[in-house]
């Protein structure tokens, strides 16, 4: 279906006074032809043709998710109460005029281009058109699938903070979400619009060339046409009006792609038009372009073209200035002006929601009177999490009040729980999986410990720092960016040295510099609010 409507979309004109109804109800369209605005229109059975050519289209349900409005078309939608599922929204966004009694959610409203007119307005023929809104501003950004991550809180928080006087937020991602990412989803401030998307993308056979051209030969067209000239017309092509059909006619004015991971996304905001363009950086890049599970690199395929198309956004956002050092000294030869485009911006906090949350009831058990070290993050290999269970067996033989939480799932996790059963830590570390709340536990431990191989800025260890833990590190330069100033004990990323260090915490522990998490938060708003003007 969407293949036929496509090439009627690309090659048909419009047909003036020509209007298609979608409806089944033979009332409804006797209503809309006998309407003064549709006197000298001739009426089209609804088909790909008709959707793609005709002059006027008139909807009473979610239009097919292939459906794209062109500028040409004038497309009414008449909203009943329904339930507003993203084929509908979607719909909306099309949409210019709703004809409606209900009260539509403000933050959908505030980003439709379409005029919202009451039936009474409808029956009195007053289609007058919607006065431009320069008020706000629209940000639109895709915050990497809401997985339970430090990208999910460092989005979630960011979008508490925001300051919606001033702009109006639209956040995109698939429709296919987990249990867990879509309980993340549900967390984003109400004044967003989620917004999921619906069907797939329509696409000719001289673009899905070009686009696979891209996807397996990026460097070569990077080497031959440099850095503006690599993406080629009908990539472009496709990708714009990819955005057009999930979104409609709404104008953004700044794309965020928060995630920087996945290279649909980063191309559906790098050719968005926006006015301003952003990606983030929330790691040591190359460390990531390294990574491996198995046998297989887990993102190099994706950063191929990714780290290419940061030449098509205004700035590279890292989260911590080491991070910002290391990811322009790994990646200039691939990013022009990159001295100037790769700036850090630090992620903000929603304290008062980390206090509150640790104020609840804890449902672990705990051992009294012994000594807890937690860790969290998931169970992947640059968490490092494998190499603290091996120093953790050197604390234990010392110290048999030792014990050792760890949050989080992953790819690791069997492993892991193989090697407490290797080393005999049975008794003295447990796998808690992931917990919706882990603030009371925090709070609870003694001390928090992060053995990380590389970081961009690690969440974790600002909320540990909100809550006033002890804290032990890796010295790398995401945690480094973070308490070199005396809020933590940085150590040497080794077996031996994570072991002596947990052992000196007990006996002696660690420095515990009061973090001013107010005068962070503030600073890390203003960093922000930078980069979008």
């Amino acid at each position: 279906m969407g293949e036929r409507y496509l090439k009627y979309y690309s090659q048909e004109p419009i047909r003036k006074n020509s209007v298609v109804i979608v409806s089944d109800r033979e009332v409804f369209i006797n209503d809309i032809m006998g309407h003064p605005a549709f006197a000298d229109t001739s009426l089209e059975p609804v088909s790909d043709r008709a959707l793609a050519s005709a002059a006027y289209v008139v909807s009473e349900r979610a239009m097919p998710n292939y459906f794209i409005k062109k500028d040409e078309q004038t497309y009414i939608h008449f909203y009943q109460g329904e339930v507003l599922e993203p084929l509908l929204v979607r719909s909306l966004l099309h949409a210019d005029y709703i004809v409606t009694d209900e009260m539509l959610p403000l933050n959908l409203r505030e980003v439709m281009s379409g005029v919202v007119i009451s039936t009474k307005e409808w029956t009195g023929n007053l289609l007058s058109p919607k006065q431009a809104n320069n008020a706000k501003k629209t940000i639109l950004m895709y915050c990497g699938g809401f997985k339970n991550n430090g990208i999910t809180t460092s989005a979630i928080n960011l979008l508490h903070n925001l300051d919606y006087e001033r702009y109006r937020v639209i956040v995109i991602d698939t429709e296919r979400l987990h249990d867990d990412c879509k309980r993340n989803f549900e967390k984003l401030d109400p004044h967003v619009l989620r917004l999921t998307v619906v069907g797939g993308m329509l696409r000719t056979a001289d673009e899905s060339k070009a686009e696979e051209r891209l996807f397996t030969a990026s460097h070569e067209l990077y080497i031959e046409f440099g850095p503006d000239g690599f993406l080629e017309e009908e990539v472009k092509q496709l990708y714009e009006r990819e955005l057009r059909r999930i979104l409609g006619q709404t104008k953004i004015d700044i794309a965020i792609d928060f995630d920087g991971y996945f290279k649909y996304w980063t191309l559906l905001l790098a050719t968005s038009g926006a006015e301003r363009k952003l990606i983030y950086q929330h790691n040591e890049m190359m460390q990531e372009y390294r990574k491996k599970l198995g046998v297989d690199y887990k993102h190099r395929v994706d950063l191929n073209v990714i780290f290419l198309l940061y030449n098509y956004f205004d700035k590279i956002v890292s989260v911590a200035e080491h991070t910002r050092d290391l990811n322009e000294a790994k990646l200039r030869h691939l990013v022009e002006n990159s001295a100037e485009k790769m700036v850090f911006v630090h992620n903000s906090l929603d304290y008062e929601g980390v206090l509150a949350a640790s104020e609840e009831q804890m449902d672990v058990q705990l051992d009294e009177g012994a000594f807890y070290f937690l860790t969290i993050g998931r169970l992947s290999p640059e968490k490092n999490q494998k190499q603290l269970m091996a120093a953790f067996a050197d604390v234990v033989k010392k110290r048999d009040d030792a014990r050792l939480l760890v949050i989080g799932n992953g790819e690791l996790k069997e492993e892991l729980a193989e090697e407490i059963v290797t080393l005999g830590l049975e008794k003295h570390v447990v796998l808690l999986g992931q917990v919706v709340n882990p603030f009371p536990i925090l709070k609870y431990c003694d001390a928090f410990i992060l053995p990380s191989n590389h970081e961009g800025q690690p969440m974790v260890l600002l909320e540990a720092l909100i809550l006033q833990k002890a804290i032990v590190a890796t010295d790398i330069p995401g945690s480094r960016s973070i308490l070199e100033d005396g809020y933590g004990l940085l150590i040497p990323n080794g077996v031996a040295s994570l072991a002596e260090e947990m052992l000196r915490v007990m006996d002696e522990g660690t420095p515990n510099k009061r973090f001013d998490y107010v005068a962070y938060n503030k600073r890390a708003m203003e960093m922000f609010y930078g980069m979008l003007e």
